[in-house]
């Protein structure tokens, strides 16, 4: 499929990649999430300053992130991901089936 055709099913929670792309790679939009200002200061992802500077809640929204998954799903790499020009005009993307 093409690139154009993945956006709504990224919307839909539908796990991607394409066929040039090495096993276990694929790509995953987040789920909206706001983090209450209460909980905040606990977070692990946040460098101390930064949750210093926070007062207020955090709202993650309209990330996609681009996963490397190995050994059987027992870990995983995850960041954000900016498609290039080459996955943008490829026709190789395809769905991939996890049963939930």
């Amino acid at each position: 499929m093409k690139f154009a055709e993945i956006i709504d099913r990224l919307n839909n929670g539908e796990i991607l990649a394409r066929e040039a792309w090495a096993g276990g790679t694929c790509i995953v939009k987040q789920i909206p999430q706001t983090v209450p200002a209460e909980v905040v200061p606990r977070m692990t992802s946040l460098p101390e300053a930064a949750k210093k500077m926070l007062t207020g809640t955090v709202s993650y929204h309209d990330q996609v992130l681009i996963m490397r998954v190995g050994n059987w799903g027992a870990e995983a790499y995850a960041t954000s991901y900016l498609p290039s020009w080459e996955d943008i005009f490829a026709d190789d993307w395809r769905t991939i089936d996890i049963e939930v």
